[in-house]
Formats: structure tokens, C-alpha cells, sequence
């Protein structure tokens, strides 16, 4: 047995070495794709603590790190329109109302696990009518497309997450119902540039 070893040394300790070299190739692996999994931006968009067009529209960071939300983008569909605006700041609440202008938007930092509500989709809509003049309601939009656009804690590039609601006729009235679950991540290049372009093009108002 020593004289096999002493005769094999050479190729067992090239083995051995190569196992090595293989196990810290899966422990790097798995740490990278670890930290790429925390480094990533994950916010949900979700209706909540109430039905129809008085859902609450909730946004929640399930991200590592805090997020900033720079702003809310809506698409409103109808049988034959279709209309997409900005929608971050709460037009439909009075300056002289609040006593904190900050209660007006929705732009603002969200800690892990934090979730902010941006307000009824009634409100969403009321807020496209008076961005894009025209004439919407909750009664005639048969989807609502909700995006959320943000910027990453170490505020390199905007991310962006989307979902989009349809409406349905029930027994208690119009209710709203996401297509999915789970809400989409945008993490194309060419899509989050378009909302950025967005952004710097659609003053705020």
C-alpha cells in the first residue's frame, strides 16, 4: 500500500489539488450568486384593505436595502384608449389641506420590508385625468398598468417594477384583479431607460 502511494503520489496529489480548486469554485459560486441575489431590487405591488375602486394600492420593498421611489407611472386602458403618466404626487389632495407638503407625493426612501400606500386606484385615476386632461374614470378603464420606478441604495442606476390590474364585474359591484401574482421586475436595459427618458421628458406638475 506505501509503495502504491509513494508510486501514485505525483497523480493523487494532482487530484486532490483539483478537488480543491473545484470545491472553492462552487463555494465562489455560491457567494456570488448569493450577493447578487441581496444586491438586487425587489418591490411588490399589491390592492389591499378594501374592494373595487377604493383598493388600496400597496408598494412594498423586499429588497436587503432601502429603496427610493423617484416615481409612479400608470397606464389606464379602455376598449379603445390608452393613456400612460406620471401619477407620484397626490393631486388630488389641496396644498392648503396638509400641513406637511411631503403628505402630497409618494416619493421617498422605503426601508426593507417597508410597505408605503400610494393611495386608492380611484385616486391613481383621478390623478392620470388631471396629468393627462382627459376624461377617465374608474367606471370605464378595463386595466390599470402600475410601475413603480426607483433608485437602488447605492443610486448607480433607476430600477423599475410593474403589475397591472384588470377590471371585472362581480355580484358587489367592479372589482380589480392582478393578472399575477407575483409583481414583474423590469431589469431590461432598454426598458428602464425608456422610463427614464420618461421621467426626464414629463415635467412634474
Amino acid at each position: 500500500m506505501i509503495s502504491f502511494l509513494s508510486e501514485y503520489a505525483h497523480i493523487l496529489n494532482v487530484m486532490l489539488n483539483a478537488a480543491m480548486v473545484l470545491i472553492w469554485v462552487a463555494y465562489l459560486h455560491f457567494f456570488t450568486v448569493n450577493h447578487l441575489r441581496q444586491a438586487r431590487n425587489v418591490v411588490h405591488i399589491d390592492l389591499g384593505a378594501a374592494e373595487g375602486a377604493h383598493s388600496r394600492c400597496l408598494v412594498t420593498n423586499l429588497s436587503a436595502k432601502p429603496v427610493y421611489v423617484q416615481a409612479i407611472v400608470a397606464e389606464l386602458s379602455s376598449e379603445d384608449h390608452r393613456s400612460m403618466t406620471q401619477i407620484t404626487d397626490k393631486d388630488e389632495i389641496r396644498p392648503e389641506d396638509v400641513e406637511d407638503p411631503l403628505s402630497r407625493t409618494n416619493r421617498g426612501t422605503l426601508q426593507p420590508g417597508q410597505t408605503m400606500d400610494i393611495g386608492s386606484l380611484e385616486n391613481l385615476v383621478s390623478r392620470a385625468r388631471i396629468h393627462l386632461s382627459e376624461d377617465w374614470n374608474s367606471d370605464v378603464v378595463d386595466e390599470v398598468t402600475l410601475t413603480v420606478v426607483g433608485i437602488s441604495g447605492q443610486a448607480e442606476r433607476i430600477f423599475a417594477a410593474s403589475k397591472t390590474f384588470k377590471a371585472r364585474n362581480n355580484a358587489n359591484g367592479r372589482a380589480f384583479v392582478a393578472q399575477k401574482v407575483l409583481t414583474k421586475q423590469l431589469r431590461n436595459r432598454e426598458t428602464r431607460a425608456a422610463f427614464s427618458k420618461m421621467l426626464r421628458d414629463q415635467p412634474y406638475k
